[in-house]
């Protein structure tokens, strides 16, 4: 019965350690891309802002 329960918490274990190991790079990198996508916009608003004052 414990040999069960402790292979059945190992089967757990390793099926959570595949999930967090496919699915943790991909999250924090569509983090990174996001954050990288919002900063663009930020430069190219700022961009757009100092050469329409400078006339």
């Amino acid at each position: 019965m414990a040999q069960t329960m402790a292979s059945v918490l190992l089967v757990v274990a390793l099926i959570s350690a595949i999930i967090v190991g496919i699915f943790g790079p991909v999250t924090v990198m569509g983090v990174m891309f996001w954050n990288w996508h919002k900063e663009l916009g930020e430069l190219a608003r700022v961009r757009q802002a100092r050469t329409t004052q400078i006339r």
